[in-house]
């Protein structure tokens, strides 16, 4: 102890020294601790209401702090403030005609891409097929024209969300279809002209379709 700690503080006795071990229940600890600030603390770091010294120890024989428990609704544990804030919102209210305007976009977007009017019988074959597979196709008009599945054999609707094995669809009657891509083929009519997407050949995500170099592979019929 330094001396100005000692000038401020004092010297502790033999009596406080061996006192620390005659407290034994909470009542006793805090009459001493409370003794003991008053005696030997300093008059000008004493506050107005020194009664209350809960906040200053903790008893040893407690159980400590209890964590605050999770709020629950219905018998479930509710999200926190800050995962909430992370949640996507769930649309019910999802209408068909409210995408007609992004597929007249995308129409658009493919004849600038392809230019119908420049292309020639001997190549529009094969340069208006790598346009279509490295094309934005949100927004298209897809059809499940074959299937393993039966059930998604004549789906048809906009796209609304591709992944690397999934189209997201909304359909004419305002429902939303996920049809996987493997095993499945697809068609797009544009401009008068058909096109055939083999799902088995196409899964790759839709941002690095632009640079990957696709090659004929051959598919086998569904």
């Amino acid at each position: 102890m330094d001396i100005k700690n000692a000038e401020a503080y004092g010297t502790l006795s033999s009596h406080d020294l061996n006192s620390l071990s005659h407290p034994k229940g909470k009542h006793e600890s805090k009459q001493w601790v409370s003794s003991f600030i008053n005696e030997h603390l300093p008059s000008a770091r004493l506050k107005n209401n020194e009664s209350d010294m809960s906040s200053k120890y903790e008893y040893i024989g407690s159980k400590g702090v209890k964590k605050k428990s999770v709020p629950r609704l219905n018998g479930k544990k509710t999200l926190s403030k800050k995962k909430m804030l992370f949640t996507p919102e769930i649309i019910t209210d999802i209408k068909f005609s409210s995408f007609l305007p992004l597929n007249e976009l995308w129409i658009k977007y493919m004849e600038d891409l392809i230019q119908f009017s420049k292309m020639t019988s001997s190549n529009f074959q094969a340069s208006a097929a790598q346009k279509m597979m490295k094309a934005d196709l949100h927004g298209c008009h897809l059809t499940v024209r074959k299937s393993k599945c039966p059930s998604f054999i004549g789906v048809h609707g906009i796209v609304i969300k591709e992944t690397r094995n999934m189209f997201q669809l909304i359909t004419p009657d305002n429902k939303i279809k996920n049809v996987p891509k493997m095993n499945s083929i697809f068609c797009v009519a544009l401009h008068g002209q058909n096109f055939t997407i083999f799902g088995n050949q196409f899964t790759v995500k839709p941002g690095e379709r632009a640079s990957k170099k696709f090659k004929s592979k051959p598919s086998i019929d569904l």
